[in-house]
């Protein structure tokens, strides 16, 4: 009877290592450059539906940013790639993009973020497209939080599921 619980208690023993192969997975990496802010296009704002400073959202008046949305989507971008650890270098492939709707549904608590955002990969010697993908992320955030802070972690959702395509992977190695 005593035994009885350590016996059992062995079989959960691969959680502490003896199972490492399972638990850990390598974090995709490496080379691009990412592309100037001019090829960051903001579309809502190229249609004229937004100037190029505001995000659409639900309440009466809009979300005002002192910089454009594409620069600060660009630099966002940027970032969390480097964070992620790729490595920028001009001589690789150039990473670009457009921002095909940056809203937030604030009616209610939690605000909803939602950022469509279209990437393409292109080999600069050949100006040929290797990569391109559209991804979706919808993040909540409390509804009187940092518009700076909320496009961050919004933005560094997009790079995390860009990161998780392994074609995205493949293009850039």
């Amino acid at each position: 009877m005593v035994a009885l619980p350590l016996m059992l208690s062995a079989c959960s023993w691969s959680w502490f290592g003896l199972n490492s192969a399972a638990r850990t997975t390598a974090h995709p990496t490496g080379w691009l450059n990412v592309a100037p802010t001019h090829d960051f296009a903001y579309m809502p704002a190229r249609s004229g539906r937004v100037s190029p400073n505001r995000i659409e959202n639900t309440a009466m008046t809009g979300i005002v940013l002192k910089n454009d949305i594409n620069e600060s989507v660009r630099n966002g971008v940027a970032n969390s790639l480097r964070l992620a650890g790729f490595h920028m270098d001009e001589s690789r492939r150039t990473l670009s993009g457009s921002i095909e709707a940056f809203t937030v549904d604030d009616a209610r608590t939690p605000a909803h973020w939602t950022l469509k955002m279209r990437y393409v990969v292109t080999d600069p010697t050949t100006q040929t497209v290797v990569y391109t993908t559209t991804k979706t992320v919808r993040h909540k955030c409390p509804k009187f939080t940092s518009n700076t802070i909320a496009i961050e972690d919004t933005v560094k959702m997009s790079v995390d599921a860009l990161i998780d395509d392994p074609g995205f992977v493949k293009a850039v190695n």
